[in-house]
């Protein structure tokens, strides 16, 4: 009784002409969910390496300019929206006590640039900082208004 039910079953899932085209798109559906899960856990594992290339990357652009100011470790904070990521600042006493700064991208115009605004120590930003040569341009272009939006964002995400 047992083996000609899987007897006839198979020969449902032979003749049924669904069965194929269903089974095709769940294998590419299981391919598509397993590279999208691996991607995750490789972009959420390599969180400090790219955190520390950024650091890297943001100190040799500093130094370029000729600012004294070096980023140190990151400082983490367990918030849910993160915007960007929070470094500690070696070197605070040129800004007399201010001690953080926020890496971001800023977004205006049609184009995206990499920004560090300072964070005092009330955590309000004092200063933005464009990191490169077309964002400072268009920072002196942007409207004070633009600016207190990214710095209440800034300052309502730590």
């Amino acid at each position: 009784m047992i083996h000609e039910k899987i007897i006839s079953f198979k020969n449902f899932l032979k003749i049924n002409p669904l069965v194929p085209k269903f089974k095709d798109k769940a294998i590419l559906a299981g391919w598509i969910g397993g590279l999208l899960l691996m991607a995750a856990f490789s972009w959420f594992l390599t969180q400090p390496i790219r955190n520390n290339f950024l650091l890297r990357a943001v100190n040799r652009v500093l130094e370029q300019d000729g600012d004294e100011r070096r980023l140190g470790e990151v400082v983490s904070f367990n918030d849910g929206s993160r915007m960007g990521v929070y470094y500690s600042l070696n070197n605070s006493s040129a800004l007399g006590n201010a001690g953080r700064v926020f890496i971001f991208t800023f977004f205006t115009g049609g184009t995206f640039f990499p920004c560090a605004a300072i964070m005092g120590a009330g955590g309000t930003v004092e200063e933005f900082i464009a990191l490169n040569r077309q964002g400072r341009k268009i920072l002196e272009g942007i409207s004070p208004v633009i600016l207190n939006l990214y710095s209440r964002r800034i300052e309502g995400s730590r």
